[in-house]
C-alpha cells in the first residue's frame, strides 16, 4: 500500500486521482472471527487514510476444501489484482481448491507468508518442539521496553491461542505449501534489492534493535535474534 502511493505520488500528473485499493477476505467458516475481521478491516483503513489511498474492504466466506468458488468473487478487466496468502497460523495452507480460485482471479502477483511453525510433515513430537520454538521467539520480541501491551494481547489471542489450538486438535494433514503452489503451476519469483532495502527500512523505524532481515533464495526472512519468525515470498500464476 505503501509503494502504490509513493508511486503515484512520483510518477502521476497533479490532476490524477490516487489509485483505489480494495481488499477481499476469503474466510473460512471454521475459523472466521469478527473481532479479528474488524480489527484487520480498521487497521488497513488507518493506514490506507493516512498515505490518502480510496480504500475498500470486504470478507467472503469460502470453504478452502469445496471445489465450488464463492460467489461473486471477480475482478474488473482495468483492476490489478495481488493475492496474499498466509500460511502458519490458524490456517491448515493453501489447498489445491482455494490456488484453483486464486488461478482464476489471474492475478499478478501472489505473495506468501510463512509464519514457520505449521510443520505437520514432521512426527508429532518434533512438530509440537517447532510450534513451541516459533511461540517462544514471538514472545520473546514482544517482551521488550516500550512494547505495546495492546499488540501483546491481539497476538496473544489472534496468533498464539490459534496456534496452541490446531496442535492439540491436530488440524488437517496437508503436503508442503510449497510442493502445493508447485502442484498448481505458481512459480518463485525472485526478490529485488529494492524490496530488501525497504524491509529493512521499515526495520529501522522499530525501537527494538533485535529484529532483521536475511534473504533466502526467493524469500525475505524477519529473525528476532536467532530465531526466524516470518518469511515472504513472491510467487506468479
Amino acid at each position: 500500500m505503501q509503494e502504490l502511493a509513493h508511486h503515484w505520488r512520483r510518477t502521476a500528473a497533479p490532476s490524477t486521482p490516487p489509485p483505489a485499493l480494495k481488499v477481499t477476505a476469503l474466510v473460512s467458516p471454521g475459523s472466521r472471527h469478527p473481532l479479528e475481521l474488524h480489527l484487520t478491516q480498521e487497521s488497513l483503513a488507518r493506514f490506507a487514510a493516512e498515505l490518502g489511498i480510496p480504500f475498500e474492504f470486504a470478507a467472503v466466506a469460502f470453504d478452502p476444501f469445496s471445489p465450488s468458488p464463492p460467489p461473486g468473487l471477480s475482478a474488473a478487466p482495468d483492476e490489478a489484482v495481488a493475492v496474499h496468502i498466509t500460511v502458519g497460523t490458524e490456517t491448515s495452507g493453501p489447498t489445491p481448491a482455494s490456488l484453483r480460485v486464486v488461478k482464476q482471479l489471474r492475478p499478478a502477483i501472489v505473495v506468501c507468508v510463512d509464519h514457520g511453525c505449521d510443520r505437520a510433515d514432521l512426527p508429532l513430537p518434533s512438530h509440537a518442539l517447532n510450534v513451541l520454538r516459533s511461540c517462544a521467539a514471538l514472545v520473546e520480541s514482544l517482551d521488550t521496553p516500550g512494547a505495546s501491551l495492546d499488540v501483546a494481547a491481539k497476538v496473544e489471542q489472534f496468533i498464539l491461542r490459534p496456534r496452541a489450538e490446531r496442535l492439540v486438535t491436530g488440524g488437517e494433514k496437508l503436503p508442503p505449501w510449497r510442493s502445493t503452489f508447485a502442484s498448481a503451476g505458481l512459480t518463485p519469483l525472485q526478490l529485488s534489492n529494492a524490496a530488501e532495502a525497504q524491509a529493512e527500512c521499515l526495520l529501522r523505524r522499530t525501537a527494538n534493535h533485535g529484529f532483521h532481515v536475511e534473504k533466502q533464495q526467493a524469500a525475505l526472512a524477519l529473525w528476532w535474534q536467532r530465531s526466524e519468525l516470518v518469511s515472504v515470498s513472491a510467487w506468479r500464476c
